[in-house]
């Protein structure tokens, strides 16, 4: 798909909106890079919607992430961590 094919307005069915969208999102999202993928998405809004909801979701975590754990808390999972015997675990596939 080229960029001058319509998109096919089916979410997560368009190569060229999820390309686009991730390439908006690259790293940390500028105001600019999120606008002109919007104006690229416009002529579909389930595109556009997906959009916002991914540049949502990665503000979202970005702000949940630049807290750190309190210093004694990562001391005890640190500590528990080091006392797990990788050979003694099961992992199955689900």
């Amino acid at each position: 798909m080229t960029r001058d094919e319509p998109c096919l307005g089916v979410p997560n069915q368009c190569d060229l909106s999820r390309q686009l969208i991730a390439q908006a999102l690259d790293g940390q999202p500028s105001v600019e890079d999120v606008s002109r993928v919007r104006i690229e998405l416009a002529s579909c809004l389930p595109c556009v919607q997906i959009l916002d909801v991914e540049v949502q979701f990665k503000l979202a975590m970005g702000q949940a992430c630049r807290e750190s754990a309190p210093a004694s808390l990562q001391i005890r999972i640190t500590e528990t961590l080091q006392r797990v015997v990788l050979d003694d675990l099961d992992i199955q596939d689900f």
